[in-house]
């Protein structure tokens, strides 16, 4: 009872983690810095960004995820032993139980890896979750029921849509390129259709400024080097790169048991991640696709703040689970 449970969700873009009983203690760019030489893990996170910025300083920044998959497994067991030691603080003489999320059907060879990255950083137990199960947990839906929920998760790395009925996932499909592959059309677009040259880090805060799925009533708008971009510029983009999320919740519904399929196409998904926060994506994926969306309340937290569920009630999730215990 008095080992800490630590939910931990490392994403493309981002990496979250909650403690239970104190919510999201960590929620920052999923970056790494590294001597270039001896790759050696200099700070994670916001302290990797400052550490580059310093004078004087020679590191490399490294984003140790790509599209939901490890690029460099050594430097992710480095990221979970500081974050672990992060959050332990002086709690050191219980060791903690552990949950990550991980994508929707994700590799065996990836499962293992995570897990004994856990079990390196520390933990006493630790357990995997799929990312759309977890957001459905974090929305406080009754997963264990048989009634079906949809989710679709939109993250910097991948676009997850999945059916979960029963603790588990009834049916899956992963887009590869999620809100990042976006950044870079938005970015690309500009050079062309503007002439205006801008790294993904500044696509992708335009897109958080001003991009949007429909025509808004209002048009919103940004400067950029003295030049007005608005958003109905972007929205023919965006709308495009949603074409693959259409795409994806009609192959799960087919995918999807007959009975548990027209429930969802009534009831509708749940967008969660970074990505739900585009103005009127629910209002254009409703329109494509006939069925209702509804951005789920906190949407780029949600698969994070699930764990707290699966820690606290394992029973719900351990028919999806892979579980290893540490003595």
């Amino acid at each position: 009872m008095f080992a800490r449970k630590i939910g931990i969700d490392l994403g493309t873009s981002t990496l979250q983690v909650y403690v239970r009983g104190e919510g999201v203690v960590a929620d920052e760019p999923c970056v790494a810095a590294v001597d270039p030489a001896s790759r050696r893990l200099r700070a994670i996170g916001r302290q990797a960004l400052e550490l580059a910025e310093q004078p004087g300083t020679t590191v490399q920044l490294v984003h140790p995820v790509a599209h939901g998959a490890f690029v460099d497994g050594g430097l992710v067991r480095g990221i979970l032993v500081e974050l672990v030691t992060r959050v332990q603080g002086r709690h050191r003489l219980f060791r903690p139980e552990v949950m990550l999320c991980v994508p929707a059907g994700a590799p065996g060879d990836q499962r293992r890896a995570l897990i004994a990255a856990a079990m390196t950083a520390g933990a006493r137990q630790a357990w995997l979750i799929e990312a759309p199960l977890a957001a459905a947990l974090g929305l406080g839906l009754r997963v264990a029921d048989s009634s079906p929920q949809g989710i679709c998760d939109i993250g910097g790395g991948l676009v997850q849509v999945a059916v979960v009925s029963l603790s588990g996932i009834a049916a899956s499909h992963v887009v590869p390129g999620g809100g990042e592959q976006l950044d870079r059309r938005l970015a690309a677009l500009l050079r062309e259709s503007r002439g205006l040259d801008l790294d993904r880090p500044g696509a992708e805060a335009l897109k958080i400024a001003i991009g949007a799925a429909v025509a808004l009533d209002e048009p919103m708008s940004a400067e950029i080097r003295g030049t007005t971009v608005t958003s109905g510029e972007l929205t023919h983009a965006v709308q495009d790169w949603l074409a693959a999320a259409v795409d994806a919740v009609r192959l799960v519904l087919d995918q999807t048991p007959r009975r548990l399929a027209a429930q969802v196409a009534e009831r509708g998904f749940f967008l969660t991640g970074g990505g739900a926060l585009m103005p009127g994506i629910d209002r254009h994926l409703s329109r494509e696709t006939g069925i209702p969306f509804h951005v789920a309340g906190e949407p780029r937290t949600c698969a994070v703040r699930g764990t707290r569920r699966g820690l606290g009630e394992f029973e719900v999730v351990r028919r999806r689970q892979l579980y290893l215990g540490g003595r």
